[in-house]
């Protein structure tokens, strides 16, 4: 029976955190790299707010954009606003990104980072990574497949 409350209680879980990533707007970014160090380091793990009005933005802020000779995003330093759009550059680069923002393809606002968490997303982008996390949910399966019926044939037969 517990093993069902369990079971219940992780689904439930998992049902409030998918309601809240879809109403909250907040999203996960992670810092490819370098050119926000040291302020925000490679690896780092961004919580961005996908909600953030482009009208309220200032300078400071660090946004997100989806650049659009690529469609990749790119977290960086606003440092210039003008009628035409906003000016952004990494903290470590020498030189701006030029006018790259514009309400049309502002992506988020970052709120925080926690450095270096976002480590663990860049490695498991990696095929090696992919195969640790296969392995690993194959070993967790195993175990209760397995572990389950050893449980079941220790038990004594009910009357």
């Amino acid at each position: 029976m517990k093993k069902i409350l369990d079971r219940y209680f992780l689904l439930i879980a998992i049902a409030v955190l998918l309601l809240f990533y879809l109403i909250s707007g907040l999203r996960l970014c992670v810092v490819e790299s370098g050119s926000m160090e040291p302020n925000i380091p490679t690896g780092s793990l961004c919580i961005v707010n996908t909600r953030a009005a482009y009208d309220d933005l200032e300078l400071g802020d660090v946004v997100v954009y989806v650049r659009q000779s690529d469609g990749k995003r790119i977290i960086h330093r606003v440092v210039e606003i003008t009628e035409e759009g906003i000016v952004t550059k990494g903290d470590a680069n020498r030189s701006t990104d030029g006018l790259s923002v514009t309400a049309e393809n502002l992506y988020a606002k970052n709120l925080f980072h926690i450095p270096y968490l976002g480590r663990i997303s860049m490695a498991v982008r990696k095929p090696g990574g992919i195969a640790i996390i296969v392995l690993l949910a194959l070993a967790l399966i195993g175990v209760e497949v397995f572990g389950g019926r050893k449980e079941q044939e220790g038990e004594e037969p009910k009357e």
